[in-house]
């Protein structure tokens, strides 16, 4: 049982974490239009699509960075399809979950909107 809570608890899952949250951030950034005060006005990513879709985004961006070779994994995820599935699976949640936090504090902390709240 400690191999698979070494697995799921270690510095390779925080690192595709962060990355699809990185990522998913830059592709939120460039597809965001803004006017010179500042406030979003369209683009791609503010369309009906791409909101929808938003919440499956981190899954699908740690599932693709799993499978690109060269990325550091545990040595028990390389060995089955279905566990490295599982892998992406979580790490997608936890970039999703940590995005959530991180917007929340600074929505709370430094009294900034995002997205429709956004005025």
């Amino acid at each position: 049982m400690d191999k698979i809570v070494d697995v799921f608890v270690n510095w390779q899952v925080l690192l595709i974490s962060f990355a699809a949250f990185a990522v998913l951030g830059v592709v939120r950034g460039i597809g965001t239009k803004k006017d010179n005060d500042g406030k979003v006005v369209g683009g791609w990513a503010q369309s009906r699509p791409f909101q929808m879709l938003m919440p499956i985004y981190p899954y699908v961006l740690a599932m693709g960075l799993i499978f690109i070779p060269g990325v550091p994994l545990p040595d028990l995820v390389t060995k089955t399809l279905a566990v490295k599935i599982l892998f992406g699976i979580y790490a997608g949640w936890l970039s999703g979950f940590s995005f959530q936090v991180v917007k929340s504090v600074l929505e709370k902390g430094f009294n900034m909107k995002f997205g429709a709240d956004k005025e």
